[in-house]
């Protein structure tokens, strides 16, 4: 069976939308896990969603996305320049039928171009669609006015009846912007984005005080970095707001685990968040090994060698300039060239690891972080006379790489390559 993907589409699922909460006597609530979800296609931008009930107990299903000024094309209108994006999301029901939708249109103007050249610009706001319970496939897009570059993402929606027993809405991801709270849905902080901010919505839950306990763990070490428990009420109209300090945290992917506990501590809710954190001024031992393994792929001739030998008095210094000579705005904080390259590992974690390695030690981690997005997948995963393989295109390389999965684990290697890689 073939299937071939134009773009590919982050894997769906179920998540951060609703809850079920209170279940059936001496039954545990389903542990859910969230991952990052962006868009793919030329153009990127990370979404989020988060179901809210109104005062008419409507469930809005809110999405929140976060876009970089610098992807959309600006053209010089006078002593301005001027750029524009629309927004759309087609939702379908279980059966296929379009049973929601809308349009968003945004433009922008800014004074010069260099206000697009400290690469800290960011667009963001939150689309809200009004959803009965059930289940939904959306299909959202985001496209340049001006270049009509596009952006794509495809998820699926759970909206549950309400029916007495509580739920949560989120949690929603947010940072500290220039003073002003937005959403943050790529969930990467440290390094100028400031620390883990996060809002839940508790709602029907129908007492008057719940434990929320969360906890933040270096998946890189299994170890607990940060906890606390906060107790609230379950009351509708009541929300939790936690933030979590990164200043001293290591660069790195962690895991944010949430609970719900009532009174008599019966757990009601949990549920799990990757987020990472930029911190390249903070370098351990341990830490400076593995960046130094995860930067093979892009080093130099002898660059590789030269961070790998480096005595400890060496390591900030070397690694400093190993970045600025691939910043492309060196006048400025910001390094996009950075961000970008741990984003794609960030993205190889999440989407290509297992309990064997990490997601950028893979073959497929590995390609996608040096090479990008492939412009066409062809998935081959249930074909009769041959183990599952998957078939990547690269048009502008010339490059075709077929990976297959030998043992069924989804440990998917290299075994062809029309050129070296």
């Amino acid at each position: 069976m073939k299937i071939i993907i134009r773009y590919l589409i982050i894997p769906m699922m179920f998540w951060g939308l609703a809850v079920p909460g209170v279940g059936a006597m001496g039954s545990r609530p389903e542990m859910m896990t969230e991952y990052t979800e962006s868009s793919q296609g030329p153009l990127r931008f990370y979404m989020q969603k988060v179901l809210i009930r109104d005062s008419l107990e409507q469930s809005n299903v809110e999405f929140s996305y976060s876009l970089a000024m610098d992807q959309l094309q600006f053209i010089a209108q006078g002593k301005t320049y001027k750029a524009g994006y629309t927004f759309s999301i087609i939702v379908y029901d279980r059966d296929g039928q379009q049973t929601a939708g809308d349009n968003w249109e945004r433009t922008m103007a800014i004074p010069d171009y260099q206000h697009l050249q400290r690469g800290d610009s960011i667009l963001t706001d939150t689309l809200v669609l009004v959803l009965p319970p059930g289940q939904y496939r959306a299909k959202i897009a985001c496209r340049d006015d001006n270049s009509d570059r596009v952006g794509l993402l495809e998820v699926l929606i759970n909206v549950p009846r309400l029916s007495g027993s509580g739920y949560i809405g989120g949690p929603r991801f947010e940072r500290d912007y220039n003073g002003s709270i937005i959403p943050w849905p790529s969930r990467i902080y440290g390094d100028g984005a400031g620390p883990i901010i996060f809002r839940l919505y508790p709602l029907h839950f129908g007492s008057d005080s719940l434990a929320l306990k969360a906890r933040l763990g270096d998946l890189r070490i299994q170890k607990t970095v940060w906890e606390r428990t906060q107790v609230i009420s379950g009351r509708p109209g009541h929300e939790i707001r936690m933030i979590i300090p990164v200043d001293s945290l290591s660069d790195g992917n962690y895991q944010l685990t949430l609970a719900l506990n009532d009174q008599k501590n019966n757990l009601l809710w949990q549920s799990q968040h990757k987020v990472m954190v930029q911190n390249p001024a903070i370098l351990t031992k341990g830490d400076f090994e593995e960046k130094i393994a995860q930067v093979e792929y892009i080093s130099r001739r002898g660059e590789y060698d030269t961070l790998k030998r480096a005595g400890i008095e060496q390591r900030d210094s070397l690694w400093r300039v190993f970045w600025k000579s691939r910043d492309p705005t060196p006048d400025t904080e910001k390094n996009e060239y950075r961000d970008a390259y741990y984003e794609k590992i960030h993205f190889a974690n999440n989407n290509f690891g297992s309990s064997l390695r990490p997601g950028w030690r893979t073959d497929m981690g590995r390609v996608y972080i040096k090479f990008g997005q492939p412009d066409e997948i062809e998935k081959h995963p249930f074909e009769t006379d041959s183990q599952p393989y998957e078939v990547w295109y690269y048009y502008q390389e010339g490059l075709k790489i077929i990976f297959l999965d030998r043992h069924g684990f989804g440990d998917y290697r290299i075994v062809y390559a029309n050129k070296e890689i």
